[in-house]
């Protein structure tokens, strides 16, 4: 069971940061997920130097790197903003991810081990000793995003095509822009309401017994109720 393929290829996020321009990205990035810029604002590079204590140069290079991830539009000579944000640009997000998750879910029951199965459950534990944020709450915002991302990365992580996993990368920064704006913004509690814990819960025992129409079918399920709960934000 070869899983060699993806695994040896980590993403950019996961890439140690060793350089000034790596580092400004890495900020600038989990402010852009965090919703500390609004969409459409614009980026002055003046501003981000001072913010992040680095040269004009990397922070230069970092808004064209996010350029290149969507996270930010470059408008030439009118410089850099933050991408827009619309209730079709969500809805069109996640369908494709639906598209590509469930065809990554169904390699990875095919071919994922014992290790992968053991990926999963650590995962799993993590994410549920993470808690939720509350409103406005930037830090605890990271802490439980990046559980929650690795525990979803965990699940896929044995499927073999690395372009499918580069996209779906791709497109899991871009939900979670999406997702933390209800986490920052202003829902009423019986919208956040969730057991999320249960949704997780259920997915993985279906990935680890195998069950493969099962575990697609409340991956998706997982994904549209994040598209039903964040639109009630958009709208």
């Amino acid at each position: 069971m070869d899983q060699k393929v993806h695994s040896g290829q980590r993403s950019r996020a996961q890439l140690p940061k060793t350089t000034l321009s790596e580092q400004a990205y890495e900020h600038l990035q989990n402010d852009l997920l965090a919703g500390v810029f609004a969409p459409g604002e614009k980026l002055r590079p003046q501003a981000l130097q001072e913010r992040y204590g680095v040269g004009i140069s990397p922070i230069r290079e970092a808004l064209m790197l996010l350029s290149c991830d969507g996270l930010v539009t470059n408008e030439g000579q009118r410089g850099f903003r933050v991408a827009e944000a619309s209730l079709d640009d969500l809805l069109d997000i996640l369908d494709v991810r639906k598209k590509i998750e469930t065809e990554l879910l169904e390699d990875a029951i095919r071919h994922g081990d014992e290790e992968w199965g053991a990926q999963i459950t650590a995962a799993f534990y993590k994410l549920v000793h993470t808690p939720l944020p509350a409103a406005g709450d930037v830090q605890a915002g990271h802490r439980w995003e990046h559980a929650h991302r690795r525990f979803h990365y965990a699940l896929l992580s044995a499927a073999r095509s690395n372009w499918l996993h580069r996209i779906d990368e791709q497109l899991v920064w871009h939900s979670e822009r999406y997702r933390r704006m209800r986490i920052a913004g202003p829902l009423p509690q019986e919208v956040l309401e969730r057991d999320i814990v249960s949704e997780h819960q259920e997915l993985m025992d279906a990935v680890l017994k195998r069950d493969t129409e099962r575990a697609c079918s409340l991956l998706v399920a997982h994904i549209d109720e994040t598209a039903r709960v964040v639109s009630q934000y958009l709208t």
